[in-house]
């Protein structure tokens, strides 16, 4: 890897914190922090539409601007006009600072991808678009998809023209390729995670207790958006089967959106009221982990889940779906356990039940086993240096077509 240092990474996204907690915008700013502290000159390029938020601020030392706009880009029907403007504004602002942009690195095939894969041709830098969701809802079958004209063309425009295509799994690797992007244009590089800041025994049961789970319980923790992908539904069925005289548990949720009522009164109808307890979005997940004895994470679909990679990393046991991502992470029956088909609640409930039936300082030895695998190859740090490489390698090409 050369020592040259200091290059200027774009990182371009539709949209970012605090307007959005979603895995793509963590992992934007996680990996922009670790570039930073290698030397790197990461900035990040995005939108905002609700006011109180800043156009421009340093967060963790990283420069963040945006573009303001009526609605969030990617909208379709009458909010088309609010992505256009966004489109227009980015190109322009990337053209003013072109002098600070070595290579822009764009998070999800969205628009911000479009724009950010024509103005790195326009302007002879390398472009590199991370995707983030695998199978049916690969981003270029959903920006495909989407109610405006030219969704299909902005994803054959990103597949041809994007200098290297990022995937976060082995499946979404393999999506990539099927879509028709060539090997040599392909990277496979997965997320990454920070360490988890461990909690004291004392705050561990102080948070038990403000939870309500009863002595002999064990509190499982759910993490996540409540929206129809993270199939919290078949969780809460599953959770009501198991018998509580045996498997005497407790449910946490972490998390809010626009499916969260609706989970409260599937929750009271199972027969789970008091049990599961609908905590809302938190800023410390940290203390929750560490107060947990099991992760659970039943999503219909994943790229790579942060919240799955920061329970590993704070050795908590795992059951979770087989979906892209989850099916990297965890390794069956060692550091957690995977479940068939995302919607099977009966096969949920038995690894549930596998789990717990496990003695406090096995099922211990599963979590440690899961951090250690997180330390060794997911940790940020790691991450960060394989992209550090990818962008040697980028830059490299681009000087010898340029010589060329």
């Amino acid at each position: 890897m050369s020592d040259t240092g200091g290059r200027g990474i774009l990182m371009l996204s539709c949209q970012m914190m605090p307007e959005v907690f979603g895995g793509a915008e963590q992992q934007c700013l996680r990996l922009s922090r670790a570039l930073k502290a290698m030397g790197e000159r990461p900035q990040i390029l995005t939108s905002v539409s609700t006011d109180g938020i800043p156009e421009h601020e340093i967060v963790d030392g990283i420069p963040i601007n945006r573009l303001r706009v009526p609605s969030p880009p990617q909208m379709g029907g009458r909010r088309i006009f609010s992505s256009v403007k966004w489109m227009l504004a980015a190109q322009k602002w990337i053209t003013q600072h072109a002098g600070e942009i070595s290579l822009i690195h764009c998070h999800q095939a969205k628009l911000n991808a479009w724009v950010g894969v024509r103005a790195a041709k326009r302007l002879g830098v390398p472009s590199l678009v991370k995707l983030g969701t695998a199978g049916q809802n690969l981003d270029f079958y959903s920006l495909e998809r989407k109610k405006f004209v030219w969704g299909k063309v902005a994803a054959q425009e990103i597949a041809r023209d994007a200098t290297r295509i990022v995937s976060i799994s082995k499946e979404m690797y393999d999506d990539t390729r099927a879509f028709g992007i060539p090997e040599p244009r392909c990277q496979l590089i997965p997320n990454g995670v920070e360490p988890v800041t461990p909690i004291t025994a004392e705050e561990r049961a102080a948070l038990r207790g403000e939870l309500g789970v009863l002595p002999g319980e064990r509190l499982l923790l759910f993490v996540g958006r409540m929206e129809r992908q993270k199939n919290v539904e078949t969780l809460l069925t599953a959770l009501s089967q198991i018998p509580y005289d045996r498997f005497p548990t407790r449910l946490a949720l972490l998390g809010d959106g626009a499916l969260l009522d609706v989970h409260r009164d599937m929750a009271q109808s199972v027969g789970l009221d008091g049990r599961a307890v609908f905590v809302g979005r938190v800023s410390d997940v940290g203390r929750y982990l560490g107060a947990s004895d099991l992760f659970v994470l039943p999503a219909l679909a994943e790229g790579m889940s942060n919240a799955l990679l920061e329970a590993m990393a704070a050795g908590v046991p795992q059951v979770a779906s087989s979906v892209s991502g989850n099916t990297d992470l965890i390794v069956q029956g060692e550091t957690g356990w995977l479940y068939g088909a995302p919607r099977d609640a009966d096969a949920l409930r038995a690894k549930l039940e596998a789990a717990l039936s496990m003695e406090d300082a096995a099922l211990d030895n599963v979590g440690a086993k899961a951090q250690h695998r997180v330390r060794e190859f997911y940790s940020i740090e790691a991450v960060a240096k394989r992209y550090l490489g990818l962008y040697d390698d980028l830059l490299s090409e681009t000087q010898i077509h340029a010589v060329a």
